[in-house]
Formats: C-alpha cells, sequence, structure tokens
C-alpha cells in the first residue's frame, strides 16, 4: 500500500471509529476498528473490528451494515476521487493471536 492509500485507509479508520462513539448503542460493548484495508484502486474498503465482548459481534457486524450509507457520506467528505465500497469484517488476526499468546492453539 503506497502512501496516499495508507493515509486514506486510516481516515476512513478514524471516521468509522467516530461514527461508532457517537451512535453504536452503548449495550453492544467495547468496539475497536482495528484496520482498513483499500483493495484494487480504492473503490473497496475492507473495515476490520473487532469487540468485547465477543457474543456482540454480530450485532456490531449488522448495525455497520445498516448504518454504511451514513457513513459512506462521511467518507465522502475527504475528497477523495472514488469513495470505496465498505465491507466489514470482524478481525480474525487478532483472535489468532490472543490464542498464540494464550497457548491455546
Amino acid at each position: 500500500m503506497d502512501k496516499k492509500q495508507s493515509r486514506i485507509s486510516e481516515s476512513i479508520r478514524e471516521i468509522v471509529s467516530q461514527y461508532l462513539v457517537e451512535n453504536l448503542p452503548t449495550n453492544y460493548g467495547i468496539v475497536s476498528i482495528t484496520k482498513v484495508e483499500l483493495i484494487g484502486d480504492g473503490s473497496r474498503a475492507k473495515v476490520y473490528f473487532s469487540v468485547l465482548p465477543e457474543e456482540n459481534e454480530g450485532k456490531v457486524k449488522e448495525f455497520l451494515e445498516q448504518n454504511k450509507r451514513e457513513i459512506r457520506e462521511l467518507v465522502r467528505k475527504l475528497r477523495i476521487k472514488i469513495i470505496p465500497e465498505l465491507e466489514f469484517e470482524p478481525d480474525k488476526e487478532l483472535k489468532i493471536m490472543e490464542r498464540l499468546w494464550e497457548g491455546n492453539v
């Protein structure tokens, strides 16, 4: 990923994080946007998140999917040439690393 894509990814991560702080119901737990990957020409962005407690992962993903249009409008304010379609995925890497750390793999 080049510098420009990296900067855009970080900006999208900040936008989605701020959106969650302002709009996610508090009973969904603690949510962190761990990373954003721009795919190809930047027309798609995978937004990875983690949730504590983990059993709320589905509720958080559903919330993000339902609010995708509103979040994308916030991304549009970055004034970038291509506004990416957003895809939301739980961050499985963190779970794997956590298991490795605990010695459960």
